[in-house]
């Protein structure tokens, strides 16, 4: 973690509406604020971003402290097209980010303004990178939240040629004293877990496997990962019961199953560990072939 002092406060000098039009959408590039709660009771997953702490990094970063939402993007990042003033920050993979074809850094602010292009590559490291701007995001809520989730909300994610408007509104900028540290990616294999509601009805030979062996992260997306190791086949059975993003699940063929961000809101496989907040952000820059191992706090 490093500290950084983040640009807060703003002076306006004039008001204009700025908005940013989406020349190349990227992949998966989807519109996130903390997420959609209180709806749970009708299916609704919460939604909100994958990596949690990068994306209150990025939002930190022009100053924004409250829910407002930002641009994660998986893999390849978004073309965007200014059309007025903003702050910016990006935040969360390695990643080439380009403001007129000249490179900028990641994890501090730079302003954009009228015609600048900004564009994300491929990543180097991680998967996903946040966008913040500068007030955040100017978009109807529906059902409480930013967050895009199909069929709650139009699109899954943005759109090419699409606009979106921003609720920014300045051009100058005084820096304050504000001190707070910036989440650098770590990729350590070990993920911080919790004991689930039927880690005590397991075996102590089950329970010492799970937590002596790796697992290899398999198909994953922002709904679930699946998790392939060598544990034995259970006839394990419960009722359905509520999962939350990081809640962990035993399959009887012995693979895993971790609940993410747009995951069900229940489950009929045993919950056995449920990660940490910061073990979710940790997972959700991993792809396919990682190998990580749990260890339980």
């Amino acid at each position: 973690m490093t500290r950084f002092m983040t640009p807060k406060n703003y002076q306006i000098q004039h008001h204009l509406k700025s908005s940013v039009k989406i020349i190349d959408p990227g992949f998966y590039t989807s519109i996130q604020d903390n997420g959609r709660y209180g709806y749970r009771r009708l299916g609704f997953p919460v939604s909100g971003p994958m990596d949690k702490l990068s994306f209150t990094t990025a939002n930190k970063l022009v100053g924004n402290f409250n829910n407002e939402p930002a641009l994660e993007s998986t893999f390849k990042g978004p073309k965007l097209l200014f059309s007025g003033p903003s702050w910016v920050a990006v935040s969360g993979a390695t990643i080439p980010v380009l403001k007129n074809d000249r490179i900028i850094e990641i994890n501090k602010p730079f302003f954009c303004d009228l015609g600048d292009v900004l564009e994300l590559g491929p990543v180097i490291k991680g998967v996903r990178s946040y966008i913040s701007f500068e007030g955040g995001i100017f978009k109807n809520k529906v059902f409480g939240s930013y967050s895009q989730y199909y069929p709650i909300t139009k699109n899954a994610t943005i759109k090419k040629g699409e606009k979106i408007s921003l609720k920014s509104s300045t051009s100058l900028l005084k820096q304050t004293k504000y001190n707070f540290e910036i989440n650098n990616l770590r990729f350590d294999q070990q993920l911080e877990v919790f004991e689930g509601p039927y880690w005590k009805y397991l075996s102590n030979e089950l329970k010492k496997i799970i937590l002596n062996i790796e697992f290899k992260i398999g198909l994953n997306d922002r709904m679930a990962y699946r998790l392939t190791g060598s544990l034995p086949k259970n006839k394990i059975s419960t009722p359905s019961a509520p999962v939350l993003p990081g809640t962990v699940q035993l399959t009887p063929n012995g693979d895993l199953i971790i609940v993410m961000r747009d995951g069900q809101v229940t489950g009929g496989y045993p919950r056995i560990l449920q990660l940490t907040e910061k073990s979710q952000s940790d997972l959700s820059q991993f792809t396919n072939g990682k190998l990580i191992n749990f260890r339980i706090i």
